[in-house]
């Protein structure tokens, strides 16, 4: 193991634990400097199983507060957009200025938390929708697709476990579709399954200090927090 891919490990330990303060963002944030420590070959494999493994405790504890009508709103919708994602991956497409494209639209979404209220703003139903197929499209491309996904699931889940453990199936649904196609092209090498291992690891350790924190921490000063991190996470990939 490399100076580089200790790097990235100890990214998954801090994002994580924004994750479970936030209850979004940890791959999101993770995933940028992922991109250029280690590639997308070894950083999408292992965070798209790391996620999963959070994903799938959520679901366990809280499995009689998912919204099922919701779930499938949201599966259909982000579906089709996982399903172009699909096709664009496989398009002979410059992959630097993919990346750019990549970091220009994390920027924008974390300007748009930045200076609205989601839980609050009026936002058409048309525009919610766009939110579900673009966060599928992203989520296909760099497991990313959440911020997106969460403007849809503030405004149609009031209550935080039900958002959570429908949040937390869609994701598990998807990731592991992504698993299929990693271990079909071969990039769950020896190498990547051992980084995945202590990713494991990692993440259910970051994920029980940050559900420690989030009992401590002011939580709308933390989201502005994470909102310039994202910033900055998506910037990175611009320059």
């Amino acid at each position: 193991m490399n100076f580089l891919e200790v790097a990235f490990l100890i990214i998954i330990f801090l994002t994580n634990i924004i994750q479970a303060i936030t209850g979004f963002a940890g791959t999101v944030l993770a995933m940028p400097p992922s991109l250029r420590l280690v590639g997308p070959d070894i950083a999408k494999p292992v965070l798209n199983l790391a996620a999963v493994v959070i994903c799938v405790y959520v679901v366990i504890t809280h499995f009689k507060d998912i919204d099922w009508i919701g779930f499938l709103k949201m599966a259909l919708t982000v579906g089709i957009g996982f399903g172009l994602g699909f096709a664009v991956e496989r398009l002979p497409l410059n992959k630097e200025i993919l990346l750019k494209i990549y970091g220009i639209i994390i920027v924008s979404i974390a300007l748009f938390y930045m200076a609205f209220d989601v839980s609050k703003a009026k936002i058409p139903k048309p525009v919610l929708y766009l939110c579900l197929f673009f966060g599928g499209l992203l989520h296909m491309l760099y497991v990313s697709g959440g911020p997106l996904v969460v403007i849809f699931a503030m405004k149609t889940f009031k209550e935080k476990n039900k958002f959570r453990a429908t949040l937390s199936l869609m994701w598990i649904v998807l990731n592991m579709i992504m698993f299929a196609e990693h271990v079909a092209f071969g990039l769950f090498t020896p190498h990547v399954w051992i980084l995945f291992a202590i990713a494991f690891v990692i993440s259910i350790v970051s994920y029980i200090i940050g559900h420690h924190l989030a009992k401590k921490l002011n939580l709308e000063t933390f989201m502005k927090i994470t909102y310039v991190l994202l910033f900055i996470s998506g910037f990175s990939l611009i320059l």
